[in-house]
Protein backbone atom coordinates (compact mmCIF):
# COMPACT_ATOMS: atom_id res chain seq x y z
CA UNK A 1 0.00 0.00 0.00
CA UNK A 2 1.30 3.20 -0.95
CA UNK A 3 -0.16 6.42 0.41
CA UNK A 4 0.72 10.40 0.31
CA UNK A 5 -0.37 13.96 1.38
CA UNK A 6 -2.60 16.00 -0.01
CA UNK A 7 -3.50 19.17 1.75
CA UNK A 8 -3.31 18.01 5.19
CA UNK A 9 -5.34 14.74 4.49
CA UNK A 10 -3.18 11.17 3.88
CA UNK A 11 -4.27 9.29 1.54
CA UNK A 12 -3.88 5.43 0.66
CA UNK A 13 -4.48 3.07 -2.69
CA UNK A 14 -3.37 -0.23 -3.94
CA UNK A 15 -1.11 -0.47 -6.28
CA UNK A 16 -4.34 -2.37 -8.45
CA UNK A 17 -6.39 1.02 -7.81
CA UNK A 18 -3.71 2.68 -10.08
CA UNK A 19 -3.95 2.99 -13.71
CA UNK A 20 -1.57 4.74 -15.77
CA UNK A 21 -2.19 5.62 -19.38
CA UNK A 22 0.19 7.20 -21.84
CA UNK A 23 -0.55 9.88 -24.28
CA UNK A 24 1.63 10.52 -26.88
CA UNK A 25 1.23 14.81 -27.93
CA UNK A 26 2.17 14.07 -31.17
CA UNK A 27 0.34 14.02 -35.08
CA UNK A 28 2.36 11.19 -35.78
CA UNK A 29 0.81 7.90 -36.15
CA UNK A 30 2.40 5.97 -32.96
CA UNK A 31 2.14 2.39 -31.43
CA UNK A 32 3.10 0.99 -28.29
CA UNK A 33 3.37 -2.57 -26.69
CA UNK A 34 4.31 -2.25 -22.72
CA UNK A 35 7.17 -0.08 -21.91
CA UNK A 36 8.05 0.97 -25.96
CA UNK A 37 6.72 3.68 -27.67
CA UNK A 38 7.37 4.05 -31.85
CA UNK A 39 6.38 7.26 -33.89
CA UNK A 40 6.54 7.17 -37.39
CA UNK A 41 7.25 10.29 -39.03
CA UNK A 42 5.02 10.52 -42.40
CA UNK A 43 6.81 13.20 -43.71
CA UNK A 44 8.17 12.31 -47.45
CA UNK A 45 11.56 13.91 -48.11
CA UNK A 46 12.87 14.45 -51.67
CA UNK A 47 16.15 11.77 -50.48
CA UNK A 48 13.42 9.34 -48.74
CA UNK A 49 11.68 9.58 -52.55
CA UNK A 50 14.90 9.30 -54.15
CA UNK A 51 16.14 5.69 -51.95
CA UNK A 52 12.65 4.59 -52.23
CA UNK A 53 13.17 4.60 -55.99
CA UNK A 54 16.47 3.16 -55.78
CA UNK A 55 15.13 0.24 -54.11
CA UNK A 56 12.44 -0.46 -56.32
CA UNK A 57 14.61 0.40 -59.19
CA UNK A 58 16.78 -2.72 -57.69
CA UNK A 59 13.98 -4.99 -57.33
CA UNK A 60 12.81 -4.79 -61.12
CA UNK A 61 16.71 -5.50 -61.91
CA UNK A 62 16.31 -8.37 -60.45
CA UNK A 63 12.90 -9.31 -61.40
CA UNK A 64 14.99 -8.85 -64.69
CA UNK A 65 17.90 -11.19 -64.27
CA UNK A 66 15.38 -13.47 -63.35
CA UNK A 67 13.76 -13.17 -66.38
CA UNK A 68 16.88 -13.32 -68.84
CA UNK A 69 17.91 -16.79 -66.92
CA UNK A 70 20.74 -15.32 -64.82
CA UNK A 71 22.34 -17.56 -62.24
CA UNK A 72 22.16 -15.92 -58.80
CA UNK A 73 25.82 -15.48 -59.15
CA UNK A 74 26.11 -14.17 -62.53
CA UNK A 75 27.54 -10.67 -62.96
CA UNK A 76 26.03 -8.17 -65.16
CA UNK A 77 26.01 -4.88 -66.58
CA UNK A 78 23.73 -2.80 -65.84
CA UNK A 79 21.94 0.40 -67.57
CA UNK A 80 18.83 2.79 -66.30
CA UNK A 81 17.29 5.36 -68.70
CA UNK A 82 14.56 7.79 -68.19
CA UNK A 83 13.38 10.50 -68.72
CA UNK A 84 12.90 13.60 -66.83
CA UNK A 85 16.30 13.39 -65.01
CA UNK A 86 14.50 10.63 -62.77
CA UNK A 87 17.56 8.25 -63.61
CA UNK A 88 19.84 11.37 -61.60
CA UNK A 89 18.00 10.16 -58.30
CA UNK A 90 19.59 6.85 -58.65
CA UNK A 91 23.42 8.50 -58.96
CA UNK A 92 23.50 8.77 -54.88
CA UNK A 93 22.48 5.36 -54.58
CA UNK A 94 24.98 3.92 -57.13
CA UNK A 95 26.45 1.71 -54.82
CA UNK A 96 23.73 0.07 -53.60
CA UNK A 97 22.14 -0.51 -56.95
CA UNK A 98 25.99 -2.41 -58.04
CA UNK A 99 25.95 -4.27 -54.81
CA UNK A 100 22.42 -5.37 -54.61
CA UNK A 101 21.89 -6.48 -58.44
CA UNK A 102 25.98 -7.90 -59.14
CA UNK A 103 26.13 -5.13 -61.70
CA UNK A 104 30.20 -4.92 -62.03
CA UNK A 105 29.27 -1.82 -64.54
CA UNK A 106 26.40 0.53 -64.49
CA UNK A 107 25.19 3.27 -66.76
CA UNK A 108 22.40 6.05 -65.63
CA UNK A 109 21.47 8.06 -68.44
CA UNK A 110 21.80 5.44 -70.90
CA UNK A 111 21.14 2.16 -72.99
CA UNK A 112 23.37 -1.00 -73.33
CA UNK A 113 24.06 -1.81 -76.95
CA UNK A 114 23.59 -4.81 -76.81
CA UNK A 115 21.31 -6.06 -74.19
CA UNK A 116 20.14 -9.44 -73.51
CA UNK A 117 16.95 -8.03 -71.63
CA UNK A 118 15.27 -4.44 -71.64
CA UNK A 119 11.99 -3.77 -70.42
CA UNK A 120 10.50 -0.63 -70.17
CA UNK A 121 8.75 -0.08 -66.62
CA UNK A 122 7.06 2.62 -65.00
CA UNK A 123 7.94 3.00 -61.33
CA UNK A 124 5.86 5.41 -59.21
CA UNK A 125 4.92 7.17 -62.31
CA UNK A 126 8.38 7.67 -63.97
CA UNK A 127 9.48 5.59 -67.33
CA UNK A 128 12.07 4.03 -66.88
CA UNK A 129 14.25 1.30 -68.83
CA UNK A 130 16.75 -0.86 -67.71
CA UNK A 131 18.37 -3.43 -69.89
CA UNK A 132 20.80 -6.40 -68.80
CA UNK A 133 23.71 -8.38 -70.09
CA UNK A 134 25.98 -10.97 -68.61
CA UNK A 135 29.34 -9.45 -67.69
CA UNK A 136 32.42 -11.06 -69.27
CA UNK A 137 35.57 -10.06 -67.93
Amino acid sequence: MDKAKSRGVWICWDEEDVVVEREVGTSWPTESDGPYVVALDPERTDDLRAEGFAREVVSQVQRARKDAGYEFTTRIRLAIDGANGEVSWLQPHTAFIKEETLARELFLGSRLPVADLEQELDIDGHKVTIGVQQYDS
